[in-house]
């Protein structure tokens, strides 16, 4: 699904039931009218993978997103982002691909092509700040509207049955 970030508008939906295309080949069917024009895009840890970022950032779309340890993480990354202590983080650099862990209360694993490891400090509702990656901060404001879509066609499933 492509959603606008704060509205939650869909402008693009195809189901992908592990069935027919490939992950990768409905990405970019989605993203189609995208391509070549530098726009940047949130995605959840299921679309997510190195060799998919990768492709991507050739043709001229940027993502960032959480990312599951067995999507093409470095595999030293996957050991030392075990042993964090909360509020530390570990990245690499292969290019302009940035993988990333941090941890807060678990471990949060994130790829970018948009970011650097910049870290910032995030106010929260008891007026404490946080420090996190810049990443994770935009990747929270951003995933909103997917959030709000997510939500929306929970209320009005196009998938639902009719009961009799």
């Amino acid at each position: 699904m492509v959603t606008e970030s704060i509205s939650g508008y869909i402008f693009n939906l195809e189901f992908y039931a592990g069935e027919g295309k490939k992950l990768q080949e409905n990405i970019f069917t989605l993203l189609e009218p995208y391509l070549d024009q530098n726009y940047h895009v949130y995605q959840d840890n299921y679309y997510n993978h190195v060799t998919i970022a990768e492709s991507l950032l050739s043709r001229q779309v940027r993502v960032c997103g959480t990312i599951r340890v067995n999507r093409g993480l470095p595999p030293e990354m996957k050991n030392e982002s075990q042993s964090l202590q909360r509020g530390e983080t570990t990245f690499r650099r292969k290019g302009e691909i940035l993988p990333q862990s941090w941890r807060d209360t678990r471990v949060v694993n994130m790829i970018s092509t948009i970011h650097d490891s910049t870290m910032v400090d995030v106010p929260r509702r008891n007026k404490e700040v946080k420090n996190k990656p810049i990443c994770i901060f935009q990747y929270n404001m951003f995933m909103k509207g997917v959030n709000r879509a997510d939500q929306y066609l929970s209320y009005y499933s196009l998938l639902r049955k009719t009961l009799k």
